[in-house]
């Protein structure tokens, strides 16, 4: 079995919900965070296979062996699948922070400040979209080199939780707790749908780039294998980031002047 990848956690993104009539929301974001990755170590035969965890970040450069021409590395018979797996850790619900505490957390996160002294953050939700990719090569030893050819591509997205805030002074059954935690899981959903309509282009994508990835020579399966998780990689982060991009645009619709105004005046005694 090969090991797990070595993950490091990335800091959650945030959107933090300010009163103070107009209130206002600002968004964070940003970049998914550079990992490890630990290669399974076996003899090699004349086939082999060999599988690579890989998460995103990681160098393109890195390991990557120079293609070879068509007519130098064949290895007819090996078809490509592809699978897609769709990640959905826990939401998590917390209502023992105070104002102060939840503005810290999103200032940690790399977000903007209160537009002024008189803001402060009712609310706060943190995410954590993750893609990674696994890989599984078949190859021949030719000479002092290996043709490697990619047998199995499969990409997780997803996250591994969601954490909701609410500001400690609302507890639960007011009314300003109530309308908080409305607007905090609107963003949710907005998240959640939007990664659920990218899935059936994502696996089309992932399923094009892997078919269409010729076998490569190269001096080690192990470099083989990271050749293809990075040729992944490449190709499948730009759809990724337009993805995020529409995740931020769903996020603008919700975070309003005039969405906040009409959420705040539900409510007394903020």
């Amino acid at each position: 079995m090969p090991p797990e990848p070595i993950k490091r956690a990335s800091p959650d993104p945030g959107l933090a919900l300010f009163i103070r009539p107009p209130y206002l929301s600002e968004r964070l974001l940003i970049a998914p965070s550079i990992t490890e990755a630990k290669l399974t170590r076996a003899p090699l035969p004349r086939a082999a296979v060999l599988i690579v965890w890989l998460l995103p970040g990681l160098a393109a450069a890195l390991y990557a062996p120079a293609p070879a021409r068509a007519a130098d590395c064949r290895l007819p018979g090996v078809e490509v699948t592809t699978r897609l797996k769709e990640t959905r850790g826990d939401i998590r619900f917390s209502n023992g922070y105070s104002g102060r505490q939840l503005e810290d957390k999103q200032r940690r996160a790399g977000g903007f400040a209160a537009p002024g002294p008189e803001w402060h953050p009712v609310g706060l939700m943190g995410r954590d979209l993750k893609w990674e990719f696994k890989v599984e090569v078949q190859g021949e030893r030719r000479a002092n080199r290996y043709c490697i050819a990619l047998k199995t591509a499969e990409m997780a997205v997803g996250y591994d939780r969601i954490d909701v805030y609410v500001d400690r002074r609302y507890r639960p059954g007011t009314c300003q707790y109530k309308v908080i935690l409305e607007h905090e899981n609107q963003h949710v959903r907005n998240f959640q749908g939007t990664l659920a309509n990218y899935l059936p282009t994502i696996r089309r994508r992932l399923a094009d780039e892997a078919a269409a990835a010729a076998p490569v020579a190269a001096g080690s399966m192990n470099a083989g294998a990271r050749y293809f998780v990075n040729l992944l990689r490449e190709r499948l982060t730009p759809l990724i980031e337009r993805m995020q991009a529409d995740m931020a645009a769903a996020d603008r619709r919700l975070d309003t002047a005039d969405s906040y105004r009409a959420t705040q005046a539900r409510c007394d005694g903020w």
